[in-house]
């Protein structure tokens, strides 16, 4: 069936927060079909699922002829990944519909931390599969940091169980980390089938590698968040076409390998429209799928 488009409708969580199924509406009304759904609203300090129930949420769905091909889910910043309540996760993405389970961060900085990470993601993993569910890790940039002669992706993915742990790669995180993204795709085969596409803007203000500027900056043993929030910007990222992203030969590259099932926009720059530039989003990336 090839590639096919979506949105992590994180894209639009302002307005998902304040109006949940007018933003769906809308999303709906723009030609998407694929949503990838996000469990926490950002606006309000809530959980969604405490907010709307599954069936209501399921039905909504149906009637807009969207499709919730995975949800972001998961741990705060510091919390334990097996102390997360994932009976409750599963009951409500059950209900809901919604077998795939995506891991939206993983706040890991040494080689310790990221071999106990992969451990608990074994057991999550394990015991998702073991309730019908599929279990993804989404990545930022810090993943990549080096740890010797490898990366700290690379002790994630040498140390996670293929069967229950796949990934979901973030295209442009892995350029922020000076990596290359098709090599990033080949490296993990079909162990990836959904990617997240945003675009990175001409005129960034730094260094694309995140661990460069960190170094000019004096700051390479900085805090992880502090990191973010020190050197990555909205205005990093824009509207899909307008910015460095090389589209024709990652999506050329992308085709010939095969596993990529789903293309998800993840628009996290500043816009004064959002719900305009997730439309032309959309227009952008049906181009190269």
């Amino acid at each position: 069936m090839g590639v096919q488009a979506g949105i992590n409708i994180f894209s639009v969580h302002e307005q998902l927060g304040s109006d949940y199924y007018g933003t769906l509406e809308k999303v709906s009304a723009m030609g998407y079909e694929n949503i990838e759904l996000i469990g926490f609203n950002m606006k309000k300090m809530t959980r969604f699922s405490d907010e709307f129930p599954a069936a209501s949420v399921k039905t909504k769905l149906r009637e807009l002829g969207l499709t919730a091909i995975a949800a972001h889910e998961g741990t705060m910043p510091g919390q334990d990944l097996l102390s997360h309540d994932w009976d409750s996760v599963m009951k409500y993405y059950e209900a809901l519909g919604c077998e795939t389970i995506v891991l939206p961060s993983l706040f890991v900085k040494d080689r310790e931390q990221t071999l106990t990470a992969a451990e608990q993601m074994n057991a999550v993993g394990k015991r998702l599969k073991e309730n019908g569910f599929r279990f993804y890790l989404h990545n930022h940039a810090h993943e990549f940091k080096a740890s010797g002669e490898v990366t700290l992706f690379d002790l994630i993915l040498e140390n996670t169980d293929p069967d229950v742990l796949k990934f979901e790669v973030d295209l442009v995180w892995v350029m922020r980390a000076g990596m290359d993204p098709v090599t990033v795709l080949e490296k993990l085969g079909e162990r990836c089938d959904i990617v997240h596409q945003k675009d990175l803007n001409k005129q960034l203000g730094g260094p694309v590698n995140i661990f460069e500027a960190m170094q000019q900056g004096g700051d390479e043993e900085m805090d992880v968040l502090q990191a973010y929030r020190k050197y990555v910007k909205g205005s990093d990222f824009v509207d899909l076409g307008t910015g460095r992203f090389d589209f024709k030969s990652t999506y050329a590259r992308i085709h010939e390998m095969g596993h990529v099932r789903y293309a998800l926009v993840e628009n996290e720059g500043e816009s004064s429209d959002k719900f305009e530039s997730i439309r032309n989003d959309l227009s952008v990336l049906r181009q190269y799928l």
